[in-house]
């Protein structure tokens, strides 16, 4: 796993569009993946990070909720609100990059802790929206595939 987080411009960016791996193994390596991925995150003041994000084939995410760091492994969204909002996105693989994306206002959503016990919450607002755009990311799409305007380079 590489330390800074790969961007769309860089040599490995080909891990940010493929889809990622089950976690099978709930051990000490996935629980040192996820501290890695917490302090990268904080540090590049992130709100969520996705493991394809530091080259890692793995389907984790993390998405701040407040001041708490949740940790989603193999995490499925069952439901998705039928009320939308378009805001303004970044991320963190497309540095200086701000497009208008469509989201869910609210979803429901399943995942496995790093323990492997499995849980379901519901999230709204932008708890929800950074949940989305995180899962979107284990299926190697990213949030100008969601977009509602073209980006130009």
């Amino acid at each position: 796993m590489s330390k800074e987080i790969v961007t769309f411009r860089d040599s490995n960016a080909a891990v940010l569009f493929k889809k990622t791996e089950k976690v099978e193994k709930f051990d000490r390596s996935l629980a040192i993946l996820a501290d890695k991925m917490g302090e990268i995150m904080e540090k590049a003041d992130g709100l969520g990070l996705a493991a394809p994000q530091v080259n890692s084939k793995l389907a984790v995410c993390l998405v701040k909720n407040g001041k708490k760091i949740v940790v989603f492994c193999n995490p499925k969204i069952l439901d998705y609100s039928s009320e939308k909002d378009i805001m303004e996105e970044g991320c963190l693989s497309f540095p200086d990059i701000f497009l208008q994306v469509p989201r869910a206002r609210s979803i429901s959503i399943e995942y496995k802790d790093l323990k492997g016990k499995k849980k379901k919450i519901e999230a709204e607002g932008i708890f929800a929206r950074a949940i989305q755009h995180e899962v979107d990311h284990l299926s190697g799409i990213v949030f100008t595939n969601r977009a509602g305007n073209k980006l130009i380079f």
